[in-house]
């Protein structure tokens, strides 16, 4: 009988304020599994549900943070009176050749 595993990923603002919070769930195997699998087989499926649920959690969490940056950065533009990114300098130019 298989088991439940959660991982969950919060990005929090420096006054502990969730900005993100993702969380994934995946069975995990059992105890008696290993004794019907053999554990070799048991813990590969224990160790690819963590590592697959890991890089899942984490990618949606960082994919909706940086989508929420992106979203307040026309606001922080206007703000600022820009409407694009500056113009660059000539030594700025003259670092790209």
């Amino acid at each position: 009988m298989p088991k439940t595993m959660q991982i969950t990923v919060s990005i929090e603002d420096e006054k502990g304020k969730v900005i993100v919070e993702k969380t994934d769930v995946r069975s995990v195997p059992y105890i008696e599994e290993i004794d019907t699998q053999g554990f070799r087989a048991a813990f590969h499926d224990l160790e690819t549900a963590i590592l697959e649920g890991r890089k899942e959690v984490c990618d949606n969490a960082v994919s909706e943070y940086l989508e929420g940056m992106s979203l307040k950065k026309p606001e922080r533009n206007r703000i600022l009176g820009t409407q694009s990114a500056p113009k660059p300098t000539a030594s700025q130019v003259s670092w790209g050749k």
